[in-house]
């Protein structure tokens, strides 16, 4: 399926500020799964974009604006082709967790190691018990039930946490978005023993799909690494495996590794951030739509040197 998206990210200060700096991760990745065949990032105020790909296969664009401004527009458009995943098996080797217990000395173990927002906290553990989280039969069974079960014990609701929310507060709770359930499943899943990664990207939304996440903006979902298989997508808030509906950004440990915009300015100044997306059926698109923005809550920094940018929760 081909997917047209338009993504745009809009800074707002009510006073001028300087040498804003600032690297976004926006480009759908190239991989067995999918390929983009059109990428454009604009800038305003215009300047310098450049580009380098992380050890993950991350597509990072980095640019500054040194001189006075009062908003700064983040616009991305691709054209990106995601495959149907091959079909999963029914069943696993009988051996799958022992391969999973030795896999603690190889690459993958920066994803079983506890990262900035998915780790073993109290809470955490409470839940795990609650729910009696245990190896199941084997490890595809045990994130299907770990999806299943967080699908239906936190409520999806928008503008319940805020994008820098540490696990316990969605499990104390019982509600999140996408960003905070993709954190939990994690976060279990590597206290199982399960590598499991964090995937920023788009889902695809259609009219009969029923899906609980927030159409036009982005998403978030979590990769597990199989024996046999490989990595593994799973969709824990909308209780789906991932398809050829879901894009994929960036790949990281959570969502400190993938932020969509990330950057600093110089001034004192409030901030308004204002984020709209819009994914389209690629061969079905005549013309450029606008989309509608999502407005997050004015920031106020009250340092007159470096501040952080506001950051754009995932939905």
């Amino acid at each position: 399926m081909k997917h047209h998206i338009i993504h745009d990210t809009v800074f707002h200060y009510d006073a001028l500020v300087t040498e804003s700096i600032m690297e976004v991760r926006l480009r759908p990745r190239d991989d067995e799964q999918q390929r983009c065949q059109q990428f454009n990032l604009s800038i305003t105020p215009k300047t310098v974009v450049h580009e380098f790909v992380d050890s993950l296969g991350n597509h990072i664009h980095h640019f500054d604006v040194p001189a006075p401004h009062q908003s700064l527009l983040v616009r991305a458009e691709s054209v990106v082709e995601v495959w149907i995943p091959n079909p999963r098996p029914t069943t696993l080797p009988i051996d799958s967790w022992q391969t999973l217990n030795a896999l603690r000395t190889t690459p993958l173990l920066d994803m079983l190691l506890p990262s900035t927002f998915a780790i073993a906290s109290s809470y955490l553990l409470a839940f795990m018990q609650q729910y009696a989280f245990t190896r199941e039969s084997d490890p595809l069974t045990t994130i299907d039930r770990i999806a299943r079960t967080l699908y239906e014990t936190i409520t999806y609701t928008p503008q319940s946490t805020s994008v820098d929310s540490p696990i316990d507060v969605v499990l104390e709770q019982r509600k999140g978005v996408c960003q905070d359930i993709a954190h939990v499943m994690i976060a279990i899943c590597r206290q199982l023993g399960i590598p499991a990664r964090y995937v920023s990207g788009y889902l695809y939304h259609r009219r009969d799909d029923n899906d609980r996440s927030q159409a036009d903006a982005t998403h978030a979902w979590v990769e597990a690494w199989i024996p046999t298989i490989g990595w593994v997508g799973i969709d824990p808030t909308n209780n789906i495996w991932t398809g050829e509906r879901h894009i994929r950004m960036a790949i990281g440990r959570d969502y400190a590794d993938v932020p969509p915009t990330r950057g600093v300015y110089r001034g004192n100044a409030s901030e308004r951030l204002e984020v709209a997306v819009n994914v389209n059926d690629a061969d079905n698109v005549t013309r450029s739509p606008a989309p509608a923005r999502l407005v997050w809550p004015s920031v106020v920094r009250q340092q007159t040197s470096q501040a952080m940018q506001q950051q754009q929760q995932q939905q």
